[in-house]
């Protein structure tokens, strides 16, 4: 075998320039594998990193999205979160590209990964690097054996698999795991970013954004979370639900005393639930929770309600009814007004006013001016119409007066004045002189005109069978004498008021034909006034008419002294029963000597008791009735003045007196001698019922007197009656004699 090299046998001598300058084997191969691999790292750490963020990221949703983690418990996730990906990053980033990766360890990969080439690649890396080394280097080796070796393996790169040395599949695996990261998180950005943005915000920037929720709680009445209430209204809480209805609702509140519960509300609709406290006094605070809704916070401040001070109500009347304006007190109640009346309103409240305005009837609302102040307010409203008329304000916090002042506005519904006349000291049957006294009250809606009196005298005769029906009088003015006078345009009138027969019958003889009123007729009497109401006629109005029958002197003071006489025994009768009460009372034992019968000695002294009461009563009523007989006997001019005077001060004054003193003081006398059994007010009850029979002896000798008194008086009259008569009929029978001397004969 010819053992010289062939002349085109390229030169391996170890001083050739070429061979020295000749790159490694595979130099270019390398450093694509280690740009592979240090790619490959990046990949893996990256899909490492994905699959990390989004274990983080699922878990971490799912509970706080749930739970609403507190600040605390989302930084401790993110903190664990940071050390795992922390550590992951460092040993499969950091320390793996901290490692150097040399030609030889390229070429170990590489004959892992092909076991063919055996160690062939690495050898002729070791031995092109000796072989560079140069000539100064001693070779064990032979040179030329390894420049074969070298060459052999330029010859055979195309052949050897450098990319094997590479785990393509793991590096698709974790290019995977980070495109299934990525696809992740943009696909949870295209179905719901925002809840991406709230989660990255409150896992990975910490920051105190809330989940959406759900379930959104509001007030139905609106979207203030303030409630102004005045004190002690009824508070009523609507909340309204947006999203799925919670099963239940509660309220937790809260009172600015200290006082706190919670209570659930009532469902009482679709999407609306409804809380009522019946009464507020204190300020509150609620806190509406249902579901997962945010609590919804309600502040409660318990406010004054404005109230109207100093309204003044003024009414301009008509000039017709020439009355000056009148300020009427701002009451509820009923005030009548003519046509063309106008009403001026002026008031204050205690709290800024954004509005102040008349409600009359159902749907008609006038506004009142409010003041530069936001407290005063005045306006004017001239009604048509009758109807009610309120008058509200409204406040700052949107609320009315508490009790708004109202009235009843009856307008044009005028009517006639209404007239009482009450009779005093005169009875159903007067003589022809009569007075008749008594109270006149006459009240109008818009003010009084004129009074008048009238009058009317018919024959007491009753209307026969088969006659001709007698004719209606009419009434006539009659004359008055009143206690005061009567002002214009007044409302009410109120005074004393008298009709004298005199001013009709000016004959004294009853019978004298001259008089128009006389024995045996009827007199008809009423008052009548004219109100102030217009334009037109006014209103004119009657009282009741009043019936007196016209009777003889004889006549009336025959039943005046009867009525008199009744009295007197009805006194006797008194005087009686207080004369065995007396003897009774003297003879009972007292309650401490009755023993065994005490309770029947005192309920018989109570007895005793309220027999004394009753006749107290009794003498009242006997002293009244005998007044009124008295004022009789003088408004009839039977008797005179000042002997009315007299007989009162001895008959209905010394009753009066004792059944307003002393029947009293021996009823509680006989009341204490039950309850203390004392013997001494024993004997001053006793004493006192004798005082009281020797007073009522004296009044009845007095009443005795009085009627004697007063046959005396009529007997006297009936004498000077028949002497005024026997002297005119011999003054007629002198006179036609007289006639019948001188007269000339036939």
């Amino acid at each position: 075998m010819n053992s010289q090299p062939s002349p085109t046998a390229p030169s391996t001598s170890p001083a050739s320039p070429a061979f020295l300058q000749a790159a490694l084997p595979g130099q270019a191969e390398f450093d694509r594998l280690r740009r592979s691999a240090r790619t490959g790292i990046w990949i893996e750490t990256l899909g490492m990193v994905a699959l990390l963020l989004v274990a983080f990221a699922l878990p971490s949703l799912l509970t706080d999205r749930l739970l609403r983690l507190e600040w605390i418990f989302r930084a401790v996730l993110l903190a664990t979160f940071v050390v795992v990906l922390a550590r992951t990053v460092q040993r499969r980033l950091f320390s793996p590209l901290s490692v150097a990766l040399s030609d030889d360890e390229m070429a170990l990969a590489v004959e892992r990964a092909a076991p063919d080439v055996k160690q062939a690649l690495i050898s002729s890396l070791q031995f092109d690097r000796e072989l560079q080394a140069g000539s100064g280097v001693r070779h064990v080796e032979s040179p030329a054996l390894k420049a074969a070796v070298v060459a052999d393996i330029r010859q055979r790169l195309a052949a050897i698999p450098f990319a094997s040395a590479i785990d393509r599949s793991r590096v698709r695996r974790y290019m995977l795991d980070l495109a299934g990261g990525v696809l992740f998180f943009v696909g949870w950005a295209c179905i719901d970013g925002a809840s991406l943005a709230t989660w990255a915000a409150r896992n990975l920037a910490l920051a105190n954004v809330d989940w959406p929720r759900y379930t959104t709680l509001r007030l139905a009445d609106g979207d203030s979370g303030e409630v102004r209430l005045p004190q002690g209204d009824a508070l009523t809480v609507r909340v309204a639900v947006q999203g799925p209805v919670p099963d239940q609702v509660f309220v937790d509140y809260a009172f600015a005393g200290g006082e706190k519960g919670s209570e659930a509300l009532s469902r009482t609709g679709d999407r609306e639930f409804t809380w009522t406290i019946e009464s507020v006094l204190a300020d509150m605070t609620l806190e509406v929770a249902g579901g997962d809704a945010l609590p919804l916070p309600i502040t409660v401040k318990v406010v004054e309600r404005p109230r109207i001070d100093g309204l003044a109500v003024r009414v301009t009347f008509p000039e017709y009814m020439e009355r000056d304006p009148e300020t009427v007190p701002p009451t509820e109640g009923e005030l009548r007004l003519p046509k063309g009346a106008k009403l001026s309103f002026s008031g204050k409240s205690q709290k800024a006013l954004t509005d102040a305005f008349l409600l009359f009837g159902s749907d008609q609302k006038i506004s009142l001016a409010r003041g530069a102040d936001n407290l005063s307010f005045a306006g004017d409203f001239a009604p048509t119409t009758s109807g009610l008329l309120v008058i509200d304000v409204i406040d700052h916090d949107r609320l009315g007066a508490g009790t708004p002042p109202k009235l009843v506005l009856r307008v044009g519904d005028d009517k006639p004045p209404t007239i009482e006349f009450r009779l005093r000291g005169i009875g159903v049957s007067i003589t022809t002189h009569a007075r008749i006294p008594g109270d006149l009250k006459i009240r109008d809606d818009f003010g009084l005109r004129s009074v008048s009196t009238s009058f009317r005298a018919t024959e007491d005769k009753p209307n026969e069978k088969g006659a001709q029906p007698l004719l209606e009088v009419p009434f006539v003015n009659a004359e008055a004498t009143y206690g005061a006078m009567l002002q214009r345009s007044a409302l009410r009138y109120e005074t004393s008021a008298m009709v004298d027969l005199r001013q009709w019958n000016r004959v004294a003889k009853e019978d004298d034909p001259t008089n128009p009123i006389r024995p045996g007729m009827l007199l008809s009497l009423r008052f009548g006034a004219k109100d102030n109401f217009g334009p037109g006629d006014p209103h004119e109005g009657f009282g009741e008419t009043m019936m007196f029958r016209v009777v003889t002197r004889e006549k009336l003071t025959e039943e005046l002294r009867r009525r008199q006489v009744e009295q007197r025994q009805e006194l006797e009768r008194i005087l009686a029963e207080e004369q065995r009460a007396t003897i009774e009372l003297q003879e009972m034992m007292g309650p401490a000597q009755a023993g065994d019968k005490r309770k029947q000695v005192e309920a018989r002294l109570k007895a005793l008791a309220r027999l004394q009461q009753a006749l107290g009563r009794r003498v009242a009523l006997v002293g009244e009735s005998y007044q009124r007989i008295l004022l009789e006997y003088e408004n009839n001019r039977l008797w005179e003045p000042n002997q009315v005077r007299e007989t009162e001060a001895k008959i209905p004054a010394p009753l009066l007196d004792l059944a307003k003193d002393a029947f009293p003081a021996t009823t509680r006398l006989v009341d204490a001698f039950v309850n203390t059994s004392d013997e001494a007010k024993r004997t001053d009850a006793v004493a006192g019922y004798k005082d009281i029979e020797r007073r009522i002896q004296a009044v009845l000798k007095h009443m005795t007197q009085a009627e004697s008194l007063a046959a005396m008086i009529e007997e006297l009259r009936a004498i000077i009656r028949i002497e005024d008569d026997a002297i005119k009929a011999t003054k007629g029978r002198t006179e036609a004699a007289e006639n019948d001397i001188f007269s000339p004969k036939k």
